[in-house]
């Protein structure tokens, strides 16, 4: 199971940075974060940057410790965009749920290697 969780994480991460290139409103919209569209842009590029290694690459640990380091990151973002935020306690959520991500894909990137 763990070997197949760069792949899974790797789908993810495609079809939502896909997503967020195309139409960041459907991030920034449901967290109050009008104005942040260009910020939701940067994280969708940030995604598909790891995609390739994430799906084909050998190994693929090291892709699965960037994914962490990104989801940190993102993390980090939301936190200190929330307060400009219309639903700030969402927004800190998301922060919250971002960092258990990052937990979870070190962990397995660990794992991996």
């Amino acid at each position: 199971m763990i070997e197949r969780m760069p792949t899974v994480v790797g789908t993810i991460t495609l079809a939502a940075g896909a997503a967020l290139i195309v139409a960041p409103q459907l991030a920034t919209r449901p967290l109050g974060l009008e104005g942040q569209e260009a910020g939701m842009r940067a994280i969708a590029v940030s995604d598909l940057v790891l995609v390739p290694g994430l799906l084909r690459g050998e190994p693929r640990w090291p892709w699965m410790i960037g994914r962490a380091a990104v989801n940190a990151a993102v993390g980090g973002y939301l936190q200190g965009v929330a307060s400009q935020s219309s639903k700030p306690a969402l927004v800190k959520g998301a922060a919250a749920a971002f960092a258990g991500l990052t937990v979870i894909d070190g962990a397995t990137g660990l794992a991996l290697r």
